[in-house]
């Protein structure tokens, strides 16, 4: 039998997902400068008490945002990809190439409701301060995480510093794509692009491999 006490948890915890649903939505649609509580409030069937009660500003509601977001990133690889090399593992589960695999996440993660809010998030950091400083702790530790999920075993420091920033890059370019796409009409010359720096990273992970084999 479930108790009153789990009841409750559940509604809040169900409770805490339409709001930040709601508010990825906002960030989408809207970007970060129009995203408010009252515009948060208006695509969600919470009181203003409850969500206040959850997240007391807009600051701790993207933080709350952010959060979610970074954990759905990480789910992500950790269901999807064994933990060998998993660079080779997601290549051979999209096709068999790294740009297959690269487009398919830019589809999926990135050139998604959630992928751009994310992006709306980090483009805010930039002025607002007090949002930077609560946000780039968590960032740094999402990016740590992340490395150590890729970074096959037995590297020596050399490589390992090697493998980190072409991760570094692989990301920030995918990311960046979020911004490029308003620069062409045609979706699908975007994943070409994407395709072409994929033909570019490509030897930098077959060494990682051939070193790691």
């Amino acid at each position: 039998m479930v108790s009153k006490l789990d009841m409750k948890k559940q509604r809040g915890e169900n409770t805490r997902k339409a709001l930040i649903k709601s508010t990825i939505d906002c960030l989408d649609r809207l970007g970060y400068a129009e995203t408010s509580i009252n515009r948060v409030l208006e695509g969600v069937d919470v009181s203003r008490g409850a969500l206040m009660h959850h997240f007391p500003s807009k600051e701790d509601l993207v933080i709350g945002t952010v959060d979610f977001l970074l954990s759905r990133i990480l789910r992500h690889y950790q269901q999807e990809s064994p933990s060998s090399f998993p660079f080779a593992q997601i290549t051979q589960a999209e096709g068999g190439t790294l740009a297959d695999a690269l487009v398919t996440y830019w589809r999926n993660i990135i050139d998604t409701p959630e992928g751009r809010a994310f992006s709306e998030i980090i483009m805010a950091t930039r002025t607002d301060k007090a949002l930077s400083q609560r946000i780039s702790p968590k960032l740094e530790d999402w990016n740590d995480q992340l490395n150590q999920f890729f970074l096959p075993p037995g590297l020596d420091k050399a490589a390992e510093e090697d493998m980190t920033l072409t991760l570094l890059i692989w990301r920030s370019f995918i990311r960046g794509m979020i911004f490029q796409q308003e620069f062409h009409s045609d979706p699908a010359y975007v994943e070409k692009i994407i395709r072409k720096f994929a033909t570019i990273m490509e030897p930098h992970l077959k060494m990682v491999q051939s070193q790691n084999g």
